[in-house]
């Protein structure tokens, strides 16, 4: 049994042969070796029904990270196709980043280093205002395995922590609202869903218009979550403080209004990143999908449900 890596930017295939070894799969680089496999592991790439049915031998598809919203699920459940994501190899770095994100959007910290920078060191006053955490509060939509642990970690700093997530029934650390509650209410709103069609645009222009004048946005798990343009005009109009995003609608974001948007901290698609998190990422995607071609289960078949109606 052979699995395929289509796509990566991580270099060569060590981490995921060594994973897969012991279950008795061999891993190849599709890049250099293009004959049949049984299942696939991708990256960027996109898998739709025509890739499948070009290929009725795969038994598995593979994604590096949590999201899967480029794989069709519908139609590889359709064909008896388990997909599988790595839901639990970041958790600490997302969130991390985030918390990283929302500290250093609301204490001004590139806006302070630039004035330096400028030689406008006493111009410090112009940064104003900036709030005490405690008499702030962090809302979250979303609070699985990322926004559980943002949660732990911004706890000690926010005075209120409340959050939004239809499927969730208790939080610790924090006060479950409705979703237009959580908008009105935050002076930090830090976004942990998925990317789904019912979550595209989930702050659009009608969503931001909720949010208070002096209340910033925080993005670490897709851009696609965000309307961008909406989000450049409000803070372009003096409707928002403020964002902080680690992920864009466009990537790289060439021509995207929030390049030119005031206020706005950017970081490069970076937050899963840590030199422990990318080896984990790799060895578990590597060892749950050689696990379905040997046992035909894994922990993280993210079509499960459609796999079992099908």
């Amino acid at each position: 049994m052979r699995l395929a890596v289509l796509d990566s930017s991580y270099g060569d295939i060590a981490v995921e042969s060594a994973a897969a070894a012991p279950l008795g799969v061999e891993v190849v680089d599709a890049r250099a070796d293009a004959t049949p496999v049984d299942g696939v592991l991708v990256q960027y790439a996109t898998i739709t029904a025509a890739d499948l049915d070009a290929h009725p031998e795969w038994r598995v598809v593979g994604r590096y990270g949590v999201g899967v919203d480029t794989i069709d699920l519908a139609a590889a459940a359709e064909r008896g196709i388990p997909v599988v994501n790595v839901p639990d190899y970041c958790e600490e770095e997302v969130a991390t980043h985030a918390a990283a994100l929302a500290l250093t959007a609301t204490r001004r910290i590139l806006e302070a280093d630039a004035l330096v920078r400028d030689g406008r060191w006493a111009e410090w006053p112009t940064l104003r205002p900036i709030r005490a955490f405690s008499g702030m509060t962090l809302s979250l939509l979303g609070v699985g395995r990322i926004g559980r642990e943002t949660i732990r970690l911004l706890q000690p700093f926010f005075g209120r922590i409340l959050a939004h997530d239809p499927w969730a029934t208790d939080v610790p650390g924090a006060e479950l609202v409705s979703f237009e509650e959580a908008l009105a209410a935050a002076d930090v709103l830090s976004l942990h869903v998925p990317l789904t069609a019912d979550t595209h645009h989930i702050l659009g222009a009608k969503a931001i218009a909720l949010l208070k004048p002096s209340a910033y946005v925080v993005n670490v798990s897709r851009g696609g979550l965000i309307d961008s343009t909406a989000l450049a005009a409000a803070l372009r109009e003096g409707r928002l403080a403020g964002a902080a995003l680690d992920v864009l609608e466009q990537e790289p974001p060439n021509g995207d209004p929030i390049l030119d948007a005031p206020h706005v901290t950017l970081t490069n698609h970076l937050a899963w990143y840590s030199e422990e998190s990318e080896r984990r990422l790799r060895h578990l995607l590597a060892e749950r999908c050689a696990s379905v071609l040997t046992t035909g289960d894994a922990p993280t078949i993210v079509n499960r449900a459609a796999l079992t109606r099908s």
